[in-house]
């Protein structure tokens, strides 16, 4: 599904979008979210870079 090169890279961006919306939770700020939101684009950029592509393996 991934390379094995990325999986570290696509938790720690994961990760960080869930501790940055666990915040916007608490603090009920809107910069917090949008935070949150640029966090969850780059953990799924990171998903699209390191992706298996079918047929090829790993």
């Amino acid at each position: 599904m991934f390379a094995r090169e990325g999986y570290a890279l696509l938790l720690a961006a994961a990760g960080l979008a869930a501790l940055t919306f666990a915040a916007a939770l608490r603090f009920r700020s809107w910069p917090w979210w949008l935070a949150g939101y640029v966090f969850t684009l780059v953990a799924l950029s990171i998903a699209w870079v390191y992706r298996t592509p079918a047929g090829v393996p790993s």
